[in-house]
Formats: C-alpha cells, structure tokens, sequence
C-alpha cells in the first residue's frame, strides 16, 4: 500500500471518544491513522497495515492489552513501537506494560499535546532505529560479500589458497569421523597450455569452468579448492582411502569424457590426480607438498591417472 511515505499508526482503544481525541491530536501530523476497537480487529489491522506506532489501550472487550501486545508482535513484520493507553496508574501496572514490551505507557485522560508529542517522539526513534537496521543489514551483506570474494576464485567460483589457510582445517575438524580420514587430492589438467595454444584463452578458460563444475557435483559435501592455474586442491572429508579413490578415479573418467565446444572446434581434457591421506598432527602443507609430488609422479609416467603418494615412495 502507497501512504505517500506517511508513518502508519494503529490506535486500538474501544472507547470511540479517545479514538476521536486520537484523530484530533494527530490531524496534523504527517501520519495514516487507522483504528481497530477490539483485539481481533487489531490483529487484522496489524497484518493489514504493519504500522509503525501502535497506541493500544489495555482494557479491551475480548482481551487485554497485556496479552494482546504479544499478539500484535507475532503478526507484525515492522517492528511497530507500541504506546500502553490506560486509566490504570498503578506503579506495578506501568512495570508490567514495560515487560511485555511497550516502549511507553500514557494514562488516561491525557491531553491532545501530550499524545501528540510522545506520538512524534517515538515515530522519530522508530525512523532511526530502521535506519541503523537498514545500515547493519546493508554492512552485513556487504560483509559477506566480501568474505565471498575473499575465499572465491573469480573466474570458476571455486574456493581459492585463502581458504586453505583461512578455514580448512576448522571445516575439517568439523568433519572428522571414526574409521575415516581426510584425503587431499591435487588435480592438474594435462597438457593445459597446448590448450590455450591451440584455441585460445577463451577455450582454456572455458576448460576451467567446465572441470571446475564436474568437481563441484562430484564433491558436493567436500571443498574443492582452485590452487592455481590449472591446478585444483580437492579435500575429501571423512572418507576410507577405498572412497577416496572411487572418487578420484569417478572424476578422472567424466572429465575425459566430456566434450567442450568452442567456435573454433571441439577438445576434451584429462586430469592427472595425486592422493594423499592427512593424519594429524601433519601440517596441511606438508599433506599438500605430498599429493602434489604424486600427481607429478603421475605425469612423468603416462598422465590421466589417480596415483597414491604412498605408492611412489
């Protein structure tokens, strides 16, 4: 609904003469008054309108005000100041409206500028109280987006090295299981720059993103790491070195598989993997340094294959 930016109150009071002396004092006031005279047509109105102030007084036909201010919470999504309007002045009947959540409590009678000025009061608090929301939401997003950036690759969207040092090892401890392990897996494309020689770097980069998903949807509940170039880190999360590499072997064979088109023809690609199982307290480096000499023992002896670090010693 379009109210010309006008803040939304909702008087709630059953006595139509205080609903008038509402209208009276607010008349001038850059506000969209509406007015519910029991508690089920305040709850209509508060999903209605989400007002921003609502004057609500606490002896109603069917319900009080105690009770209904938590009502009006449930159905509000604006975070409505609420103003207790009642001829109880007892002290324990302010603290009691304080507790269930009112941000004031004026008595009855009350004068026209009275109402008036605590109306544009807490309007005003309530304007800043969502602008600092809207700057902590926006701060928050921004934030985020940040840390995205951060730990992502640009091109393939994967998680880059700053992940490695940054939360790796936290995400693997949050993993660990008995009777598996981690297994870091170091992935390189063979024959990479012929690629780009070839075709371009358009179809090289094309390669990239095309493994990169192939990775992706093998290891959905493990990381897959861009390290480099062509180069990408895979840590497979409580796995048996059985597991570990099926899966390896599984990604090996779709990537070889896999036709990737360009304008200026067709080409597939083959990985060359090598594994290595993390045991603590190894550095993660040091597990990384090993997955990596046995993908380059791999290369040095026929590439397109899954070779263990511990088979080349």
């Amino acid at each position: 609904m379009d109210f010309n930016g006008k803040n939304i109150v909702l008087a709630v009071d059953d006595s139509l003469m205080v609903c008038k002396q509402i209208q009276t004092a607010l008349k001038e006031e850059p506000v969209f008054l509406c007015e519910a005279h029991n508690g089920q047509e305040a709850v209509d109105m508060a999903m209605q309108y989400q007002p921003d102030l609502i004057l609500l007084d606490v002896v109603l036909p069917d319900i009080e005000g105690y009770e209904l201010i938590g009502k009006l919470k449930e159905v509000g999504q604006n975070e409505a100041a609420v103003l207790f309007l009642t001829s109880k002045d007892r002290d324990e009947d302010v603290v009691k409206g304080f507790s269930m959540g009112a941000c004031d409590y004026i008595k009855k009678p009350f004068t026209t500028a009275e109402l008036r000025s605590r109306v544009h009061a807490h309007l005003e608090m309530k304007k800043q109280k969502d602008m600092l929301n809207r700057q902590n939401k926006e701060l928050l997003t921004n934030m985020e987006k940040l840390n995205f950036m951060a730990f992502r690759d640009g091109l393939t969207g994967l998680y880059n090295r700053r992940y490695v040092v940054g939360n790796l090892m936290e995400d693997m401890r949050d993993h660990n299981a008995e009777k598996a392990t981690e297994v870091l897996i170091m992935a390189d494309i063979d024959d990479f720059k012929k690629i780009n020689d070839t075709y371009g770097h358009d179809a090289g980069d094309a390669a990239l993103v095309c493994i990169a998903n192939i990775l992706e949807e093998q290891c959905r509940d493990h990381r897959v790491i861009r390290w480099g170039g062509e180069e990408f880190l895979i840590v497979l999360f409580a796995v048996t070195e059985e597991e570990a590499f099926e899966i390896s072997e599984r990604i090996r064979r779709e990537v070889e598989a896999f036709r990737i088109y360009h304008p200026d023809g067709e080409f597939s690609c083959t990985l060359t993997m090598g594994l290595h199982t993390y045991k603590e307290p190894d550095r993660i480096e040091d597990s990384v340094n090993c997955a990596d000499k046995a993908l380059y023992y791999g290369k040095r002896n026929g590439k397109n294959r899954s070779v263990w670090y511990k088979d080349i010693r």
